[in-house]
C-alpha cells in the first residue's frame, strides 16, 4: 500500500475525500490512503474547547467546553470518553464526546503535562511535577503517583501495554516504567531536554525529542527499549516538540518552532517542512498526519507529506481564551 501510486477510489472507509476549506482553495481529490483509517479526530483548543472532526470531510460532528486552558488530551478505544490535561491549572477533564458533557474532573493540586493512555484502556498516566498520576478510567480517580524524575513531559506506552516512556526533560534522561508494578525498571541517559517520546507501531524503537536550551536547537533519538540506551541521534532543526511515528515505522513527524521535521529512520537524513503546529499526531494504522496550525487542522499523507485537507477549527461560546488548535488526538490503538 505504502509504494503504490496514489490513485482514485469511492466506498470504503479506507478513502480520504480531502475537503478544502480554506476560501479560494480548490478541492483536492479522493486518495486511497491507508488500510485503516481513523474515522474521527479530537482537536481541543488553547481554551480548552473540543471539537469532533469526522475525518473525510472536517465535519464537527461533536462539541464540547471545558473551561480552561489544555495541554494534552487521550481518548479511549470507543471514543466514549476524552480526557483533557489543563497544564496550569492541575487538573484533568473527563468528557462525553456524544453529549458533549463534562462528567468528572481531577484535581491534582499541582501543574500537569501530557496523558497517555493504556492500549487496553484500563489506566490513564498524566505527567506532572515530578510523578507520573495513574488514573482508573472506570472510576476515574487517581489510584498511584509514580516518582520518575525531574519535569516529566511526554509520554508513550509500549503496543503491549507493558511499558511506560516518561520523558524528564530536567534530568535529560527517559524513565521506562513497568505499568503492572507502577514502577520505575529502567533509565536511558538521552541528554539536553527530552520533551517527547513516540513509541513505534512494533514498539521495536523509542524516539525522543530533545532540546538545546542554550542553542535552541532539537534534536531526535532513537532509543532501544530492550536495553534502554541511545542508538542514534540527529539534529532537526530550532525547537523540539510533539512527535509520531508513521506506521511502517520509516518516517518520524516532529513539530519544530516555525516547521515540522520529518525523519528518515534508515538514512536517518531530516526534511523540514513549512508548517507552524502547536502539535501533531498520527492515528494508528492511517498514514495521514494531523497538525494544530493555529485555527485549522493540516492532513498530510506520510507518503509524500501532500496537503490532503485544510480543516477549520472555529469558535465556540465559552471557549475560553483561545480558539486555536492546541492538541490533536485520536482514540487509542
Amino acid at each position: 500500500m505504502w509504494g503504490r501510486r496514489r490513485t482514485a477510489a469511492t466506498g470504503t472507509a479506507a478513502l480520504l475525500l480531502t475537503a478544502a476549506l480554506s476560501a479560494g482553495q480548490p478541492p483536492s481529490r479522493v486518495v486511497t490512503v491507508a488500510d485503516t483509517t481513523a474515522p474521527r479526530a479530537y482537536v481541543v483548543t488553547q481554551g480548552g474547547g473540543l471539537r469532533v472532526l469526522d475525518t473525510s470531510d472536517g465535519a464537527v460532528v461533536g462539541t464540547a467546553v471545558t473551561g480552561r486552558r489544555a495541554t494534552s488530551a487521550a481518548v479511549d478505544r470507543d471514543g466514549r470518553r476524552v480526557y483533557v490535561v489543563h497544564g496550569w491549572s492541575g487538573t484533568i477533564t473527563a468528557v462525553d464526546p456524544a453529549s458533549g458533557e463534562v462528567v468528572g474532573r481531577i484535581h491534582a493540586g499541582a501543574p500537569l503535562a501530557h496523558a497517555v493512555l493504556r492500549p487496553d484502556g484500563e489506566r490513564l498516566y498524566v505527567s506532572g511535577s515530578g510523578s507520573v498520576a495513574v488514573v482508573d478510567p472506570a472510576t476515574f480517580r487517581m489510584v498511584a503517583a509514580v516518582q520518575v524524575g525531574g519535569q516529566p513531559l511526554g509520554l508513550a506506552v509500549s503496543p503491549d501495554g507493558r511499558h511506560l516512556y516518561v520523558a524528564n526533560a530536567q534530568d535529560g534522561t527517559v524513565r521506562v516504567l513497568d505499568t503492572a508494578a507502577a514502577t520505575p525498571e529502567a533509565t536511558a541517559q538521552v541528554g539536553g531536554l527530552p520533551q517527547h517520546v513516540a513509541i513505534s507501531p512494533r514498539g521495536d524503537a523509542l524516539y525522543v525529542s530533545s532540546l538545546d536550551l542554550r542553542e535552541g536547537t532539537g534534536t531526535v533519538s532513537m532509543v532501544d527499549p530492550r536495553t534502554a540506551r541511545v542508538v542514534w541521534s540527529t539534529p532537526v532543526g530550532r525547537g523540539a516538540g510533539a512527535i509520531a511515528v508513521t506506521p511502517d515505522g520509516r518516517r518520524v513527524y516532529v513539530a519544530l518552532d516555525r516547521s515540522v521535521a520529518v525523519v528518515d529512520t534508515v538514512s536517518r537524513t531530516t526534511r523540514n517542512l513549512p508548517f507552524a503546529a502547536r502539535s501533531l499526531a498520527i492515528p494508528p494504522g492511517d498514514r495521514r498526519v494531523f497538525l494544530a496550525t493555529g485555527g485549522t487542522t493540516t492532513v498530510l499523507d506520510s507518503a509524500d507529506d501532500e496537503v490532503l485537507a485544510t480543516f477549520r477549527v472555529g469558535a465556540l461560546d465559552g471557549d475560553g481564551p483561545g480558539s486555536r488548535a492546541e492538541v490533536v488526538a485520536f482514540e487509542v490503538g
